[in-house]
């Protein structure tokens, strides 16, 4: 089977709130984790921050930029966040102890607000390239995205289902800048 230049997997961002702990109170700054600069996260967060500021009386809120996906359950469950950004599967597993959060307390005092779009893997490729499969990634340089993100996970995640593993290249932990 060859590979399309451009493989595309649904996965849908989540917008979370924390539940433990002391609720925020009026006049409080809510902290919204967001992601890099180079991504979506970041000005989605940002609109919710001025929407928050805007309608809700005696609120602001602030978009903080972070690792993404992995880093906000972290800062959700420290209670170093009020909100987050993150993909489903990524709050899925923090919830369940799964995955990335194997072996860790569970991430269960959060809840979902929205589903904000659904969010698309993809795996693209220069368009002279000889990759024709998922096989023919071994030996090469390939980003798997930023530490902490949720792209890191979904990168593992489609990878390992294909029989390859991050010792089978040489794996980039890029954002999106």
């Amino acid at each position: 089977m060859k590979i399309l230049k451009h493989l595309s997997v649904a996965v849908t961002t989540a917008f979370l709130v924390a539940t433990g702990g002391a609720s925020a109170q009026s006049g409080e700054t809510l902290s919204i984790a967001t992601g890099g600069t180079g991504g979506v996260y970041y000005p989605i967060g940002g609109g919710f921050a001025e929407i928050i500021g805007k309608y809700l009386d005696g609120y602001s809120a602030v978009a903080e930029v972070t690792g993404a996906s992995v880093e906000n359950m972290a800062l959700i469950h420290r209670g170093d966040a009020s909100m987050a950004l993150v993909l489903a599967d990524t709050a899925y597993q923090a919830y369940h102890g799964q995955g990335q959060f194997e072996g860790r307390r569970k991430v269960e005092n959060t809840r979902a607000l929205a589903s904000i779009y659904p969010n698309v893997i993809q795996i693209v490729l220069p368009g002279d390239s000889d990759i024709q499969s998922l096989q023919d990634l071994k030996g090469k340089r390939v980003s798997v995205g930023a530490p902490g993100s949720g792209t890191e996970v979904n990168s593992r995640a489609v990878l390992e289902s294909n029989g390859i593993t991050q010792d089978d290249f040489r794996a980039q932990r890029l954002n999106f800048n």
